[in-house]
């Protein structure tokens, strides 16, 4: 063989044991990457997994930057190791047996030896150390993507709720913007103060202090509704007494009841939560030009329409707050509900004794003053008086007569001394007992 084509054969095989030695280098240096984004990674797949926030594509593809960067970082950090083809010349030389021949023939002593039909490696490849690390790493980022996992609902946050107090008002105040049965300022107003209280943060919503002004405000709207309530009964009453009444009616009456009339208006237009803006317009109009008189000398048709208005405003505010058991409301006369009742007494638990009619009746009240009752007694009861006597009944003594143990002598002994005993005297303390007991046997 030519001695060109024996050179290139062993200077081929010397850099060819060189790439493999170096290569085994970074492959130690590049693994310990490997495993280290393996674990990095599997981390991060079961994270954006279970936070839906982030899409996995971009998981895999800084994991796969990671691998390419240490790459690199092993490329230089294992560079200084790296072998030359010189030094690998000689362990080629080494592991054959050429002694010196092939750095002879490089340096030109001597010529090159004829190629080999099998070179020796003087190293060996252990391909299962690499590949079983990239396949555990590989399978660890399989599974985790893989594994079932359930993820966080993005909407799945702590929420605390409003107090029962502020939950209640806010449903008055929505069920009568809905119904238009109270003022649009009123109701911002209260929708003021629940805002002021929820500025609060959440976590102190349900501190003693935030319950018991929570609270607070529920109890004042409630009262302001009532109020509302009772002052449009007792205008509803009064408008419809002045018009039943008619101009025969005294005129002292009359102003009477238009000062009733009046002061429940005035207590609608001034009061906490004020009724529908028409109600209100229409009471800005009954009042102007009365005078001191309140409202006696309204017409009979202005008084049908203004008790039409409260009639309707409370029917309004009736069904409103129909879901709201607790607020016990007044109710003018036809409106309906409990609180359609007349004759005095008969108002409610909230507003009093109640109004007694102002008009005559064709039939008369019955109070059950002709009603009879039937007693079960052997008494006149027409003739008895307080202290007499209501009977007399005969008995006698219950006596055992085997508990008398038969007569005794007074003064005898019950019992006969035994002993020492008929004048032992129990005066000694117990300590002073035991001293005696310990010497006098």
């Amino acid at each position: 063989m030519p001695i060109e084509n024996s050179a290139r054969y062993w200077q081929s095989a010397a850099r060819r044991l060189a790439h493999f030695v170096n290569l085994g280098w970074w492959l130690e240096s590049w693994l310990t990457w490997v495993v280290a984004a393996g674990l990095a990674g599997a981390v991060a797949i079961l994270l954006v997994r279970w936070m839906e926030g982030v899409e996995l594509r971009w998981v895999w593809a800084a994991l796969g930057g990671v691998l390419v960067t240490g790459a690199l970082v092993a490329w230089g950090t294992v560079r200084r190791k790296f072998e030359s083809a010189e030094a690998s010349r000689i362990r080629l030389e080494d592991a054959m047996g050429l002694k010196t021949r092939l750095t002879a023939a490089s340096q030109g002593v001597g010529a090159w030896p004829e190629p080999a039909q099998k070179i020796t490696w003087p190293v060996r490849w252990r391909w299962q150390r690499p590949l079983i690390t990239v396949g555990l790493v590989a399978a660890l980022l399989a599974l985790a993507a893989w594994v079932p996992i359930e993820a966080r609902a993005a909407s799945k946050k702590r929420t605390i709720e409003k107090p029962s107090a502020v939950k209640d008002v806010e449903q008055w105040i929505d069920e009568m913007r809905h119904k238009d049965a109270a003022e649009e300022e009123s109701l911002k107003e209260v929708e003021k103060k629940i805002a002021e209280l929820l500025e609060r943060p959440a976590e102190n919503w349900y501190e003693h202090g935030s319950l018991e002004a929570a609270g607070n405000l529920k109890e004042q709207t409630s009262e302001m509704l009532r109020e509302l309530s009772e002052n449009m009964a007792d205008a509803e009453r009064a408008a419809s007494a002045l018009r039943a009444a008619g101009d025969a009616f005294p005129q002292e009456a009359r102003d009477a009841i238009g000062s009733e009339l009046a002061n429940a208006a005035q207590g609608l237009r001034t009061g906490g939560i004020k009724p529908g803006e028409q109600l209100l317009k229409q009471l800005q109009q009954a009042s102007n030009g009365q005078g001191q008189n309140g409202m006696g000398n309204l017409t009979k048709e202005q008084l049908e329409q203004l008790a039409q208005m409260l009639r309707d405003n409370a029917k309004a505010l009736a069904e409103a707050l129909a879901n709201s058991p607790e607020l016990k409301l007044s109710q003018c006369e036809g409106s309906g509900g409990e609180g359609e009742k007349e004759g005095p007494g008969k108002g409610g638990i909230t507003r009093g004794p109640g109004t007694a009619p102002l008009t005559f009746k064709k039939d008369e009240t019955n109070l059950d003053t002709k009603k009879l009752e039937n007693l079960n007694a052997q008494l006149d009861l027409n003739r008895i008086a307080p202290g007499d006597v209501m009977g007399v009944q005969d008995g006698k003594h219950e006596v055992d007569e085997n508990a008398y143990p038969g007569s005794k002598q007074g003064g005898t002994i019950q019992n006969a001394g035994d002993g020492g005993a008929a004048v032992w005297q129990n005066s000694l303390l117990p300590g002073e007992r035991e001293a005696l007991k310990r010497y006098f046997k």
